[in-house]
């Protein structure tokens, strides 16, 4: 999906979107920024047509999902999903050809989260969820953990365990830990036929550099560090 969509409120809701990107009151992190935004938007409308939802709806709840920003180690970050889903309805209403699928929309933006542990309520929400999922995944993913930790000063790994073999997984002081506390667990957990297509080999992709990653930390490791 890009800012050629077809759909008409496209372009107007892109065009507001960067402008309250621009004005937001805490600066994104560069795995929370515009590029997120659309790479989800083109997943959730590949996603949408695999899986015969309606790829309008998707499409809209993918460009809005992020609508409130909060850094990691905000207290507030576990709640943007929802507070997101209390303005939808008003963008939606304030861009013609949205209105009527104001609440839908809503509702799929408020069950995306991983930290808000809410199951999608309809199948244009679990491509949504399962989009934004994907995005946490692969190339793109690893790029995005470690953004985020250096974003509120978090280190790579722990400089004598990073494998968390003796001490507890602490991923707001070491990004390596992000792996194992969540995104491994990602792939299992997609709802769509089409996400779950695409976790496969986003999977392996992060499996591998992990495998890579132990290799060079810890010369002559046996094994991978994740079987799949």
């Amino acid at each position: 999906m890009t800012p050629d969509s077809p759909f008409p409120w496209f372009d107007p809701l892109l065009t507001r979107l960067r402008a309250h990107l621009a004005s937001e009151p805490f600066l994104r992190d560069a795995a929370h920024d515009l590029g997120h935004i659309l790479r989800v938007a083109r997943l959730a409308g590949e996603l949408a047509a695999e899986e015969k939802a309606d790829v309008e709806v998707c499409v809209a709840a993918a460009l809005l999902h992020d609508l409130v920003y909060r850094p990691k180690n905000h207290p507030e970050s576990p709640l943007t999903a929802r507070l997101a889903a209390e303005q939808v309805p008003l963008w939606c209403r304030e861009t013609p050809g949205l209105e009527a699928k104001a609440e839908v929309i809503a509702a799929a933006v408020a069950t995306h989260s991983w930290s808000g542990g809410q199951a999608p309520g309809s199948l244009e929400a679990a491509v949504l969820q399962d989009a934004d999922r994907l995005e946490a995944l692969g190339a793109i993913g690893i790029a995005r953990v470690f953004a985020t930790g250096a974003s509120f000063g978090a280190g790579l790994w722990h400089p004598e365990d990073p494998w968390a073999e003796g001490r507890e997984l602490d991923d707001k002081a070491w990004s390596l830990d992000h792996f194992e506390r969540k995104l491994l667990k990602l792939a299992a957990g997609m709802t769509t036929a089409a996400g779950r297509r695409r976790a496969g080999a986003r999977q392996r992709t992060m499996t591998a550099y992990l495998d890579a990653l132990r290799a060079e930390l810890l010369p002559g490791a046996p094994g991978p560090i994740v079987k799949t």
